[in-house]
């Protein structure tokens, strides 16, 4: 495919033109959607970590001082996770006169679970796809801003291009007036013409006015995507307006495409998170180990102590060592629906993805017909605008000569004016369709290298 696109003559190129992929470059650099974006990968690597964390032992620590009061059972139990206690009777002797004591105790406890049935390592497996979901996430963000950046930037390229259209026209009607005025001063033409073509020319300065509007709006639009610009910033127009260039056909998405390759991770993870509700059935094993020491103002003989320092008294140390295992018999019922709700969020998920992947490739089917359409009609308006301006030449030489009066001059002028507006919007239609394009298919290297 050949878009024909005519040079415009005469551009200036004293400043230094202000390319597509210089300001995604700097769009790219600073834009808080695409830092947020990276925030959230790094969140997603840390909580893969947490999960591999969750793999080693783990080892509590607890330390304690008391005042109570004492009654002793025997028996070596782990009660709760984190203490580990062994209790009985101190002594024979009889208890001195106070009934209750300072008492010390400090112990360690470790729980290491040995086996989930493969639970924690689908668990890790699913953060791993949850980590390649927000890279491509990211990826997509960039794609989308991208589109936005290039959008910002057509419409600085249109503003400028209607700027400058607009400047031609009044240039045009201020060279009527003028002639108009001579031929009125000669008495060759009526005064009145002189009125009217100062009407026409101010309604051409109006349109400058509206134009200038619209280009400064362009401009503060740009730098909102690169707060670094400084100054006005110029663009190429000569490419905007165009020459022969070859454009590759493609009718379908690759799979490789970020918006598609963020959906296809969310289905890997939710198929995961359904094989870890199915692994959450099952029972854990841990091997359980622990230390202690304590100390008492109980002596020995069963007489008791009340200062503070006889805490640390009567001081005993003891082991404990165990295999246990947990086994949540009531999620082996409730495990039935949580399976069947998340076999939904699947199907959810993969519906999704065949809707998105439907709607692209039908999107950029339907782009690319309209862009066949959109160069057939870019080179008729050219061939217009060489016509019309011919004409006007042919008409402007026939009212300096008295031949025709100036209104059918006003009417080809006016007419050159519709055609050449209608150029610039057929071009601009033109590259936003490419734009669309190029979103589509995921590759920018082409604008990137047309609109430098």
């Amino acid at each position: 495919m050949l878009l024909m696109l005519s040079g415009v003559s005469g551009y200036s190129q004293q400043h230094k033109e202000l390319s597509l992929s210089r300001l995604w470059e700097l769009t790219a650099d600073h834009y808080p959607s695409l830092t947020e974006k990276q925030a959230r990968i790094e969140e997603s690597e840390y909580r893969k970590k947490e999960l591999r964390n969750a793999a080693i032992p783990q080892v509590q620590l607890q330390l304690q001082n008391s005042l109570g009061t004492f009654e002793g059972t025997n028996g070596a139990f782990f009660p709760v996770p984190g203490v580990f206690n062994v209790s009985g009777n101190g002594g024979t002797g009889q208890p001195g006169s106070g009934s209750n004591t300072v008492n010390s105790f400090g112990s360690v406890l470790m729980d290491w679970k040995v086996s989930q049935f493969g639970k924690q390592q689908k668990m890790i497996e699913a953060a791993g796809y949850e980590v390649q979901e927000a890279q491509h996430n990211l990826e997509a963000s960039k794609l989308a801003l991208c589109a936005k950046t290039t959008h910002r930037y057509l419409d600085l390229l249109y503003t400028s291009s209607g700027r400058t259209w607009a400047d031609k026209n009044a240039l045009r009607v201020k060279e009527i007036f003028d002639l108009s005025v001579s031929l009125a001063e000669a008495g060759l033409k009526p005064g009145a013409d002189t009125a009217l073509a100062a009407a026409a020319y101010l309604q051409a300065q109006a349109q400058q006015e509206d134009w200038n509007g619209k280009y400064q709006a362009g401009q503060v639009n740009v730098k909102e995507l690169a707060p670094t610009l400084v100054g006005e910033q110029f663009v190429p127009l000569q490419q905007y307006m165009g020459k022969l260039f070859a454009v590759e056909n493609v009718d379908s998405v690759a799979a490789s495409h970020p918006f598609l390759q963020t959906l296809d991770k969310q289905l890997m993870v939710q198929q995961l998170q359904q094989e870890v509700i199915g692994r959450k059935q099952r029972p854990s094993i841990s091997l359980l180990a622990g230390l202690s020491a304590r100390g008492t103002g109980i002596n020995s003989d069963g007489t008791i102590q009340n200062s503070y320092a006889s805490g640390f008294n009567n001081g005993a140390q003891n082991y404990l060592v165990g295999v246990g295992l947990s086994w949540n018999l009531t999620g082996l019922y409730t495990g039935s629906v949580e399976k069947k709700r998340a076999q939904k969020q699947v199907d959810a998920v993969q519906s999704r993805y065949q809707l998105q992947k439907l709607q692209m490739n039908t999107s950029l089917q339907a782009v690319s017909s309209r862009i066949q359409a959109q160069l057939k009609q870019v080179s008729k308006t050219e061939s217009a605008v060489q016509k019309t301006t011919a004409a006007y030449a042919l008409y402007l030489s026939r009212y300096e000569a008295g031949l025709i009066n100036l209104t059918d001059l006003l009417q080809i002028q006016s007419l050159l004016q519709q055609v050449e507006k209608s150029n610039i919007e057929v071009h601009q239609e033109l590259w936003t369709q490419l734009n669309t394009k190029a979103e589509l298919s995921g590759d920018y290297s082409f604008l990137f290298n047309q609109l430098k």
